[in-house]
């Protein structure tokens, strides 16, 4: 028997399917660096600095070598900005008076997950951010591959032989991954579960796969094999031995319902689990949020800053998380068509209101390469992106959408 749909399960769904149309344009904020100064927490959740931290250094990385570069980002580096993670800095600097806040972490989906609420009471911001947690961990019981009674375990034992019926939330990620695929061409493909597992990936046990080892999974990584039916609510698998993997979708589609929830309680806030966050409303004082891209190989510095109303954003990056095997790196971000860790970019940072959409995106665009992942995302409606790659000189270079236009600020041409 499927697990059956939770009141909590069925919230989720439902919140992610709001309309975005009436969602206010929100004022920004700039966001803080890893404090290494204060307390272990700080170290080791890169959360924002205390307020009475004094440990932040105000240089600016880029002062000893480029005295043109803009403002927006000279800003941002003297105020902290870290790579990838948005951070409001709610400090006597920017604000006259300090906004009502409550934050909280907790340990869930294999990563540490903040959620900080602005507005309303504390009783209210601590109830929703207990909720949001809620959905967070709902996510985390269905689509978790490494938990033998999540929703997709059972879908990965079961839809061989049989129909398996699915939960909404279930349905809604299927859909957008299979959606994803389409347009990527199988650039992005929950059915590399199997060839995770061979690369020593899920158990963290790296290995390198013989041509014999890869030629036996070819067959079972392809999207096409997962069948849907919308109206039956159901998926099975046209080939034994297929498994899917979510893990390139379900935080994205966890930070968002976490945000509608806060949104639902009349809140703003931002939700942040690692590589995927959500920027939610207008945070305190701010005219847009700011965050920043990290260097690939200075991960300290930054490549630039974007400038965004609310969004969902969400990172692919292999400096951070890869496997060594014989001495040599190789990335986490398995190309479906070549069976290789993909290597035709360094660095995707994706921006979209739909949260589910930019985590399998940034991981398609990822796999794409510079001019293929840039032309993908600017074919996604509301979706904008930066690309950091490899020059043939040995440089980085950045391309990014055209919807970003001047929001991105750059110093590398």
């Amino acid at each position: 028997m499927h697990p059956e749909a939770t009141s909590e399960t069925r919230t989720l769904i439902e919140t992610r399917m709001e309309t975005v149309a009436a969602r206010p344009a929100p004022a920004g904020i700039l966001m803080a660096k890893r404090c290494n100064a204060c307390t272990q927490r700080c170290e080791e959740f890169q959360v924002r600095q205390p307020r009475n931290c004094t440990s932040v250094k105000a240089v600016c990385p880029f002062e000893r070598t480029n005295s043109k570069i803009e403002w927006p980002m000279r800003m941002a580096f003297l105020l902290g900005v870290a790579g990838l993670l948005a951070r409001a800095i709610v400090a006597p600097l920017f604000a006259q008076t300090a906004a009502a806040e409550t934050k909280s972490y907790r340990y869930i989906m294999g990563t540490s997950i903040e959620v900080e609420a602005f507005g309303g009471t504390a009783e209210l911001r601590e109830a929703a951010i207990d909720e949001a947690f809620g959905a967070v961990a709902e996510v985390d019981r269905l689509m978790s591959n490494y938990r033998e009674d999540s929703e997709l375990s059972l879908i990965n034992r079961e839809a061989t032989g049989r129909a398996v019926r699915i939960s909404d939330p279930m349905l809604s990620v299927l859909q957008a991954a299979h959606r994803v695929s389409e347009q990527s061409h199988g650039g992005f493909d929950i059915t590399v579960g199997p060839l995770v597992k061979l690369w020593g990936l899920h158990d963290k046990k790296p290995h390198l796969p013989t041509r014999t080892e890869l030629d036996a999974v070819r067959p079972l990584v392809d999207y096409r094999n997962v069948v849907l039916d919308a109206a039956a609510h159901t998926v099975h698998f046209n080939r034994p031995g297929v498994e899917i993997d979510l893990s390139g979708i379900a935080k994205g589609f966890a930070v968002e319902v976490a945000s509608n929830i806060l949104r639902r309680r009349g809140l703003t806030g931002f939700i942040d689990a690692g590589g995927n966050q959500y920027l939610l409303g207008t945070p305190p004082g701010k005219a847009a949020w700011t965050i920043g891209v990290k260097d690939p190989d200075r991960p300290a510095r930054l490549l630039g800053v974007i400038d965004t109303p609310e969004t969902s954003v969400s990172t692919s990056a292999d400096y951070a998380n890869y496997v060594e095997i014989n001495g040599r790196k190789y990335g986490h971000i398995l190309d479906p068509r070549t069976m290789q860790p993909s290597e035709a970019a360094l660095s995707v940072t994706i921006l979209s209101r739909d949260g589910t959409m930019a985590d399998a995106c940034s991981k398609a665009a990822f796999i794409l390469g510079p001019t293929a992942g840039i032309a993908f995302i600017d074919s996604i409606p509301g979706m904008a992106g930066v690309i950091a790659f490899r020059k043939s000189d040995g440089g980085i270079g950045v391309v990014s959408s055209r919807r970003l236009g001047s929001a991105f600020h750059t110093n590398i041409r």
